[in-house]
């Protein structure tokens, strides 16, 4: 049983919901607008992602002046912009010959890509200059190969009987953000992050030094119901969204960002029924080896969405979980919805 919006009853035991991301795919918006496919593994988790997050980060291409191919190895510089002007990292990496290729080419301007073709001249294998970057390991967080820029927060599920690829091809938020972002900021590219949520983690904390607070049977009647929460997958993937917008402040999301939580919110009712005091949504991206970041949150390879679903600042101490290094203060009051 829920308590009432104003009641001052204060309980031994406090509950939160926790969603943490499992599983990604990482695109280029050009490959996702091609007719490739998909290899089995990466259609299975398309397929299954939840979230989906529209991201920016530099261009680049190769520069042909230095680009050779020599007992396997490719090498060559990759050349990017900044707001510092031009930049370049030189690189050096395997990539044998396979499947009957006899040679390896860089495709035409602008030098975006590796080719290898058979001996009738067909293209069998290719590697986009942005992949190549992606492999580039040994760089650190703060380099800009590894930052991921959030533009816009979306959900992505279809219960598994179409890839999350397929939606986004026509969508139409996603063709607004690739035509501003070659108009506005042609030195950009733009790439799809397309992420798992593993079901939610019941978290509970439990005031055991405060004598005045409830710990007869009503509270453990509280435990025991928080435990069988049931939140449907729709209920589970509306959270992660409307946390992940509100924490983010995507530029193009325009719901979210600035009236959640709120009491009057219908995805949020399944929370006040169970009495949780708290929401935490967390992105992890450190298998990537990538940060994500946006104007109102700074780079991280963890982030955590921690919201306060109650006025008591009380109820909510034991969850104030912080991301490193972008922590946001999110755990202020609700608001009223108008």
């Amino acid at each position: 049983m829920a308590r009432a919006k104003n009641s001052a009853e204060n309980f031994m035991t406090e509950f939160a919901v926790n969603l943490i991301s499992s599983r990604y795919l990482l695109t280029s918006a050009s490959q996702l607008m091609s007719d490739g496919e998909m290899r089995p593994n990466e259609l299975e988790v398309s397929k299954n992602c939840h979230i989906y997050m529209v991201v920016a980060r530099p261009a680049v291409h190769f520069d042909p002046s230095d680009f050779t191919y020599t007992d396997g190895v490719i090498s060559g510089s990759l050349v990017y912009r900044t707001d510092d002007g031009e930049q370049r990292h030189q690189f050096s990496n395997p990539f044998p010959l396979k499947d009957g290729a006899i040679r390896l080419e860089l495709s035409p301007y602008p030098h975006n890509e590796i080719r290898t073709y058979d001996s009738q001249g067909n293209i069998l294998r290719w590697m986009p200059a942005n992949a190549v970057s992606v492999y580039q390991t040994q760089l650190s967080y703060e380099h800009a190969f590894r930052k991921l820029k959030v533009l816009y927060v979306g959900q992505s599920y279809a219960g598994g009987h179409s890839s999350a690829f397929d939606r986004l091809r026509k969508h139409d938020t996603l063709q607004k953000i690739l035509a501003t972002t070659a108009y506005e900021s042609p030195s950009k590219e733009i790439l799809v992050l397309t992420v798992e949520y593993l079901p939610p983690r019941i978290i509970t904390a439990m005031n055991g030094m405060d004598k005045n607070l409830i710990r007869d049977e009503r509270d453990e009647k509280r435990f025991s119901k928080a435990l069988d929460a049931d939140f449907s997958k729709k209920l589970q993937i509306s959270l992660v969204e409307a946390a992940l917008i509100r924490y983010f402040q995507p530029k193009y999301n325009t719901v979210f960002k600035k009236k959640f939580p709120s009491r009057d919110m219908k995805i949020l009712q399944e929370c006040y029924r169970y009495d949780f005091s708290s929401l935490a949504v967390e992105f992890d991206t450190s298998e990537l080896r990538m940060v994500t970041y946006s104007d109102a949150v700074a780079p991280s390879d963890h982030h955590i969405a921690n919201f306060r679903l109650t006025d008591d600042v009380a109820r909510t101490q034991f969850f104030a979980m912080r991301s490193r290094p972008g922590y946001v203060d999110l755990t202020t009051p609700i608001v009223a919805s108008k």
